[in-house]
């Protein structure tokens, strides 16, 4: 029987996530020094997925309109997260990105062990979490510089199993204001996370609420960069 800590404290103070349905982060973005648009992540609602339970969340990036004109750029990723332990169960994405445009439904039947991409069936053997689930997942629990931590993803039809390292602590200064962040760096067998050589690093806010507050992506070619710039609680329902 799956049994994680985190189950066993939402049992005990009944699931209080530091996120909430109607939360939406607001991001800037710049390619290097290049202000190029706007990002976001929403959680939607609640919904269900092979008859379970899950949180709905968004992840949303645009460029601005004096990009688009040189490379335009339209994401939208829904994600579908087990609403206890909060890994992967359907991520639905839609990419635009200059002529390059594809859609792809990933939906995990964890009972069978398949992954269904689109038309295309994949075996896995582990739960999995994408890289936007994870940005929730790593906020309900408690980060301290030096830990390490063992997960698995899932993309391109293939597991990928990493390692997360809280690196150390800096002060993030944003739109929303001023934070005391937990660098938190993902990495897989000595090398970089992503297949284009790039590195990632996440700066969460070292309170009870864990935001992501920064997320730099360093890319053969420069460097890509979200820094928080609003935060909205919509009230639903």
């Amino acid at each position: 029987m799956r049994f994680s800590i985190f189950t066993l404290l939402a049992i005990l103070y009944g699931q209080n996530l530091p996120f909430q349905i109607g939360e939406k982060l607001v991001y800037t973005a710049k390619f290097n020094i290049i202000p190029s648009g706007e990002a976001s992540l929403e959680v939607i609602g609640r919904d269900s997925i092979n008859g379970i339970g899950t949180y709905h969340a968004r992840f949303k990036a645009r460029t601005n309109p004096a990009l688009d004109r040189l490379y335009k750029l339209r994401d939208q990723v829904d994600i579908w997260m087990d609403e206890t332990d909060l890994f992967t169960h359907q991520l639905k994405k839609n990419i635009r990105e200059g002529n390059y445009h594809k859609k792809v439904l990933t939906t995990i039947h964890y009972d069978a062990s398949l992954a269904i991409i689109n038309s295309d069936t994949v075996v896995i053997t582990e739960l999995v979490r994408d890289p936007y689930s994870l940005f929730y997942y790593l906020r309900t629990l408690p980060l301290n510089v030096g830990q390490l931590m063992e997960f698995t993803s899932f993309e391109n039809k293939k597991s990928i199993f990493f390692k997360l390292a809280v690196t150390g602590r800096e002060t993030v200064k944003t739109r929303a204001g001023n934070f005391n962040c937990l660098v938190v760096r993902p990495f897989r067998q000595g090398k970089t996370l992503f297949k284009n050589e790039g590195d990632m690093q996440v700066w969460f806010s070292d309170d009870e609420r864990r935001l992501p507050i920064q997320i730099q992506i360093k890319l053969k070619f420069g460097s890509m960069h979200l820094k928080l710039k609003e935060i909205i609680n919509q009230k639903v329902g």
